[in-house]
C-alpha cells in the first residue's frame, strides 16, 4: 500500500464513488505506473471460517433482467447452432452482468477487509465453453488498481492505511472480453494507535539542561493528543515529561553526564511503540588556555607555527601583521598541532595567539607571540669592467651595487675569475673594486661578481672578459722515465709548461749528455714525449727539455738523470737427473752467462704434462743443484731451468724428463660409514696403486685390525657396542708391500631402534577405519602399512600418535601393523599385526519411482532393487508437500490408493539394509486425471409457434419441391420408351 498524510483523507471522500470507465482493454487504464500491489485474495480452503457471501433479493427490475439475461442466452446457443457472432454476444452479455454485480465488503480491521461477491449467473445458467474470471478493483484517492483475478468469490485486501476510506467494484472476464466495472461499494478502514517514532535528536545542549526535538510521528486516522518522554539516568527509564509540541527542555541535569531517552505518541486509540533510544550528553567545563604557538620554521614570506596537542579539541589561530594596524584576524581553526601561514611580507612583525574549543566551550586566548619573516636575497650587482691599464700578469676591476638590497644592507661582495680552469675566488669583501695580480700572460679572463646579505647570497652578475699581454713561455716541468729504462733505449714525457707566454707552442727540444760530456738534440717536435735509443747499458745521462713559441724560447727544465739497464742472462744448460728413490730425484745444471749483471738466483720448475702453462716452481735459489722430493712413484715428470738477474730472468733451458720407479700403494682417503647398533659398513676411496695392482686393504678399528677379501674398498665390521665411537683407519697392500695408513676417522655405532608400539583401533566406519598408539619418544616417525587381500603396503608415514585410513570398502577384514624410527637408532622391527573390519555402508539413494496411474484413483508405484535391502515409500500433496508413509516392506511396487482427482502428488523412496537407512531419492510428480463426466441430460424443449415470416418460407419450400418433382415426372412421361 501506499501510505498518504491523514489530511488527504477528505479529498477521498469527496471523490466519486462510480467505479472506473468501461473498456474492452482491461483494468490498465485504471491506475498508474509505480503503484505496486500490496492485496491477495484468500484461496477457498483459506475461507472455511468466512461468512457465504450474501443472497441478493431479486426485485422486479432484477427479474426482468434475469428473464433478458435467459432470452438472450438461449438466442446465443441458436446463433451458434446456425453460425452467428458469438463475440458480440458474450460482450453484450458481460456488460450486464458487471453492471448489475457489486460486492460487498466485511470484517474490516484496521489494515485489511474481506470482500466477498455472488456468481452472477442465474440459476440453470452455464456459459458453454467460456470460463468466468473475476476481477477486483481498489480505489484509493480516485485511482483504481486491479488487485484480484480469478474464479475465486472472495479477497482479502491488506495492507491498508488505517482511518482511510476505499472503494472496490468488480469486472467480469471472459476468455479475452472483459465486461464493465460494477458499482463501487466504499468503506473507511477503523483508525490505529500511531505508528513507531524515530528517536528524537539533541537540538541544544548545556551544562544541566539538554533540548530535545523529534519529528512527528503517522497518527493512523486519529490525532494524535500528546507525547510520553522517558529518561533513563542510569537507575532504569523513568517518565519525565507528556509535551504536546515537537520538542521539550530536560533541566535539572548533571554536567558531563550520559543521559538515554525514548518517546512514543499516543492517539484516541492508545499509545504507539516506544522510539529505539537514544543517546544526549551533558555539557562539561570549557578547555584551558593553551601554550602560545611556537616558531618552527621562518622564510621571506611564510612562518610555520606549531602548538601541542590535546585530544578531542578544535584550535584557533588569530594574526595581528603590526605594521598594519587592522588588529588580530583568524586564520586557522581546525585539529591539526601545526599552521605554515603565507603570502606575508619580508622583514616584517607578526603578532599571534591561540585558543582551545571542545564540545564543553571555548577556552581564554593564549599569550601574545611576535615572529618575523625573514629577508629575501638582494638582486644582482652591476657587470665588473676594468679600470686602468691590462698588463700581462694583473689587472683592476670595479662594479656598481645592486639595485635591490632584497630588505638588508649588503655585507660583502665576491669577485670570481676564470682562465679556462674554472671560476676561483679573487677578491671577497665590502669595497666595490678590487686588484687582481699573479695571473698568466696572453690569457682570456672571465670575471663575474655577487653580493651577500643576512638572506643569502645573489645572483651573479653579468660576464666581463679581458685578456692579458703575451710573452716567451714558461720552463716545462723536469722530464719523467716512462718505462724502466732498458738496455739501449729509454722512453720519457713530460708536462707543457704552466704558462706559455700568451702564444701557442712552436716546438719542444730534448737534449741529452752521457758520461763523454757532448751535447746533443734527440727530439725536436710538438710532442712531449720522445724514445732515446742507441744508448749504452749501465751507463749515465743527463736529459732537459726548453719549449718554444712565436716570441722565443724559454728557460730549461730541470734534468732528468738515469742509468740504462742490465741485459737479462743467458738460458742455462738441460739439467742432469739422478734417481734416489721411488719419490726423490736429484737435478744439477752448469751457471750461465750473466750479461753484465750478477746472477741472481736459478728458478727450477716441474710438469706432469710437458705444457707452458702447467709448469709449477719447486726451487729457487743461487746454487746449481736441487733434491726434489714427494714424487708420486711410477709417474712421470718433467723439468727445466733459468737464471734471473737485475734485468729480468732469461730464457728457459731445455726439458729434462724422466718416470719415478714403482712403489707401495698411496693412502686411502673419503673414509665414510654406515652404522647399525652392532655394526659398521666402511667405504673410501681407492688411493693410486704406484705402479702395481692393489691387492686389499687392511682396515684398523681402535686395536683390532681386519682385511677384505680383494681389492673392493669397503668392510664390514660387526660384533660392535651400540652407541659407541671407534677410531679407524685404512692402507692399501700390493705386491711390493703395506702402503701408507689414511688419516684417522670417527664411526660410531647407532643406539639400538625404537619398540613398535601397541597399534589399536579407535574409530570404525564403512569407509575409513581411525589408529591410535603410545609414543615412542621426541623425534620418533612411524610408519603403518595395510593389508587386505595382498601384501602389506605402507599408508602412512609420520611422527603423529593417530592416522585415518580412508577409502575403504564396507564389510572387508583388515590387517595393520606399525614400527617406529628415529634419526639415532633407525628403523625397528615390525609390530603384530591388528585386524579390523569395517561395517556395512548404508544403502545408496534410489533413482525417482516409476508411477503409473491404473484407475481415477488408483496410481502403480516402482523403484530400484537393491541387495538385502527393505524399502519406505512416502506420498505427499504437492501443494503442502507433507510428506506420509505409504508403504514399507521387501517388494519394490505399492498401488496407492484413494487418491483425489484433479489432485498432484509426489512420491519419493529410500533403501534401509541393517537398519540404516539410505537417502532419499528425488521425489516424482504425477496428476490424477479427471473422470470424463457423462453425457448431459437433455430437456424437452416447449414448443414454439411459427412466426410469419418462418411460416411463408416453409410454404415456399414446400411449393419449389413440389414443382422439381412435377417436371421430373413430366419429362419422364414424354420421352420415348426404348
Amino acid at each position: 500500500m501506499i501510505h498518504s498524510d491523514p489530511s488527504d483523507n477528505k479529498s477521498s471522500n469527496n471523490a466519486s464513488e462510480k467505479g472506473p470507465t468501461n473498456g474492452a482493454g482491461g483494468p490498465q487504464h485504471f491506475y498508474g505506473a509505480g503503484y505496486p500491489t500490496h492485496f491477495h485474495h484468500v484461496p477457498a480452503h483459506h475461507m472455511q471460517h468466512s461468512p457465504p457471501p450474501p443472497v441478493y433479493q431479486k426485485d422486479e427490475r432484477t427479474q426482468r433482467q434475469y428473464s433478458k439475461l435467459k432470452q438472450k442466452l438461449e438466442r446465443k446457443q441458436t446463433n451458434r447452432n446456425n453460425g452467428g457472432d458469438d463475440d458480440n454476444d458474450t460482450q453484450a452479455f458481460l456488460d450486464l452482468l458487471s453492471a448489475t454485480r457489486t460486492p460487498q465488503v466485511s470484517d474490516i480491521t484496521p489494515t485489511s477487509a474481506l470482500v466477498q461477491w455472488n456468481s452472477p449467473l442465474p440459476e440453470g445458467v452455464t456459459l458453454p465453453n467460456v470460463e468466468l474470471t473475476y476481477e477486483l478493483l481498489l480505489g484509493d484517492r480516485g485511482r483504481y488498481k486491479a488487485i484480484y483475478s480469478g474464479p475465486s468469490l472472495s479477497c482479502r485486501v491488506r495492507d491498508l492505511r488505517p482511518g482511510c476510506e476505499y472503494s472496490v467494484c468488480l469486472q467480469i472476464r471472459a476468455g479475452e472480453q472483459t465486461g464493465a466495472a460494477s458499482e463501487a461499494a466504499t468503506f473507511r478502514a477503523p483508525p490505529a494507535p500511531p505508528a513507531r517514532m524515530t528517536p528524537a535528536r539533541v537540538a541544544n545542549r548545556a551544562r544541566t539542561s539538554l533540548l530535545l526535538r523529534w519529528s512527528p510521528a503517522a497518527d493512523n486516522g486519529a490525532r494524535i493528543l500528546h507525547y510520553v518522554l522517558e529518561m533513563d539516568a542510569g537507575e532504569g527509564f523513568a517518565e519525565v515529561s507528556r509535551p504536546r509540541t515537537r520538542q521539550h527542555t530536560v533541566n535539572n541535569l548533571r554536567t558531563q553526564t550520559c543521559y538515554r531517552f525514548r518517546i512514543a505518541a499516543v492517539n484516541e486509540c492508545g499509545p504507539g511503540e516506544w522510539s529505539e533510544e537514544f543517546v544526549g550528553w551533558t555539557l562539561g567545563a570549557p578547555p584551558p588556555a593553551p601554550a602560545p604557538p611556537a616558531l618552527r620554521d621562518a622564510a621571506a614570506d611564510s612562518l610555520a607555527l606549531a602548538w601541542e596537542r590535546r585530544p578531542d579539541e578544535e584550535f584557533t589561530l588569530q594574526m595581528d601583521e603590526v605594521a598594519r594596524g587592522h588588529g588580530f584576524l583568524p586564520i586557522f581553526t581546525g585539529t591539526e598541532c601545526s599552521y605554515v601561514c603565507t603570502a606575508l611580507r619580508r622583514a616584517s612583525d607578526y603578532r599571534f595567539r591561540l585558543r582551545c574549543e571542545n564540545a564543553d566551550g571555548q577556552g581564554p586566548w593564549s599569550q601574545e607571540v611576535t615572529y618575523r619573516t625573514l629577508p629575501e636575497r638582494p638582486g644582482a650587482p652591476g657587470r665588473p669592467t676594468p679600470k686602468g691599464k691590462i698588463h700581462s700578469r694583473a689587472f683592476r676591476l670595479r662594479w656598481e651595487p645592486p639595485t635591490d638590497d632584497g630588505g638588508a644592507a649588503v655585507e660583502n661582495y665576491t669577485l670570481e675569475i676564470d682562465g679556462g680552469e674554472g671560476y676561483q675566488s679573487a677578491y671577497t669583501g665590502v669595497e666595490r673594486e678590487a686588484h687582481c695580480d699573479r695571473l698568466q700572460p696572453g690569457v682570456q679572463y672571465r670575471a663575474r661578481v655577487r653580493c651577500a646579505n643576512v638572506a643569502g647570497e645573489s645572483d651573479w652578475s653579468a660576464t666581463e672578459t679581458i685578456t692579458t699581454e703575451a710573452t716567451c713561455p714558461g720552463a716545462c716541468s723536469a722530464p719523467e722515465v716512462v718505462a724502466e729504462p732498458r738496455a739501449t733505449l729509454v722512453s720519457v714525457r713530460w708536462r707543457p709548461p704552466d704558462c706559455n707566454g700568451g702564444a701557442p707552442l712552436t716546438e719542444y727540444r730534448a737534449e741529452i749528455v752521457g758520461e763523454d760530456g757532448i751535447v746533443r738534440t734527440v727530439h725536436s717536435a710538438l710532442e712531449s714525449e720522445c724514445t732515446v735509443r742507441e744508448l749504452q747499458p749501465g751507463c749515465e745521462y743527463r736529459l732537459w727539455v726548453v719549449a718554444c713559441n712565436k716570441v722565443g724560447a724559454g728557460l730549461p727544465s730541470p734534468a732528468l738523470h738515469f742509468s740504462t739497464a742490465p741485459a737479462p742472462p743467458d738460458a742455462p744448460e738441460t739439467p742432469i737427473a739422478y734417481i734416489e728413490n721411488a719419490r726423490t730425484i736429484r737435478l744439477e745444471w752448469r751457471a750461465s752467462r750473466d750479461n753484465g749483471a750478477p746472477i741472481a738466483d736459478y728458478r727450477l720448475e716441474m710438469s706432469l704434462t710437458n705444457m707452458d702453462d702447467s709448469f709449477t716452481e719447486v726451487y729457487r735459489g743461487p746454487e746449481t743443484a736441487c733434491i726434489v722430493s714427494k714424487l708420486v712413484p711410477f709417474s712421470p715428470y718433467f723439468f727445466r731451468v733459468c737464471a734471473t738477474n737485475s734485468a729480468g730472468r732469461g730464457a728457459w733451458s731445455g726439458v729434462r724428463d724422466l718416470l719415478t720407479p714403482r712403489a707401495p700403494p698411496g693412502a686411502p682417503t673419503g673414509i665414510k660409514h654406515e652404522a647399525t647398533a652392532e655394526s659398521l659398513r666402511l667405504h673410501w676411496r681407492c688411493p693410486p696403486s704406484h705402479g702395481a695392482e692393489i691387492l686389499g686393504y687392511r682396515v684398523q678399528v681402535d686395536e683390532s685390525d681386519f682385511e677384505t677379501d680383494g681389492p673392493t674398498p669397503e668392510k664390514v665390521v660387526e660384533g660392535l657396542r651400540p652407541d659407541t665411537t671407534y677410531r679407524v683407519r685404512v692402507a692399501a697392500l700390493n705386491e711390493l708391500g703395506l702402503g701408507d695408513w689414511s688419516e684417522e676417522a670417527q664411526a660410531a655405532t647407532r643406539p639400538r631402534p625404537p619398540a613398535p608400539p601397541d597399534l589399536r583401533c579407535a574409530q570404525l566406519v564403512h569407509n575409513y577405519i581411525k589408529l591410535e598408539w603410545d609414543s615412542r619418544g621426541e623425534g620418533a616417525v612411524y610408519c603403518v602399512e595395510m593389508r587386505g587381500s595382498g601384501e602389506f603396503r605402507p599408508v602412512y608415514r609420520g611422527s603423529a600418535r593417530s592416522c585415518k585410513v580412508k577409502k575403504l570398502r564396507e564389510g572387508t577384514t583388515y590387517s595393520f601393523r606399525i614400527r617406529a624410527s628415529d634419526e639415532r637408532g633407525g628403523r625397528g622391527s615390525w609390530g603384530a599385526a591388528v585386524t579390523a573390519t569395517t561395517p556395512p555402508a548404508p544403502p545408496p539413494a534410489l533413482r525417482p519411482p516409476t508411477v503409473l496411474v491404473l484407475a481415477p484413483r488408483r496410481a502403480a508405484v516402482a523403484w530400484d532393487t537393491l541387495d538385502d535391502a527393505e524399502y519406505v515409500l512416502q506420498c505427499a500433496r504437492a501443494k503442502d508437500a507433507v510428506f506420509k508413509q505409504v508403504y514399507a516392506g521387501r517388494e519394490t511396487q505399492f498401488t496407492v490408493e484413494e487418491l483425489e482427482p484433479g489432485a498432484e502428488y509426489l512420491l519419493r523412496a529410500c533403501a534401509v539394509r541393517g537398519g540404516l537407512s539410505g537417502a532419499w531419492s528425488p521425489a516424482a510428480r504425477v496428476l490424477v486425471p479427471v473422470p470424463a463426466a457423462g453425457p448431459r441430460p437433455r430437456r424437452a424443449r416447449p414448443p414454439r409457434a411459427l412466426s410469419r415470416r418462418r411460416a411463408a418460407l416453409l410454404m415456399a419450400a414446400g411449393f419449389l419441391l413440389l414443382a422439381v418433382l412435377v417436371a421430373m415426372l413430366v419429362q419422364r412421361l414424354v420421352e420415348p420408351q426404348p
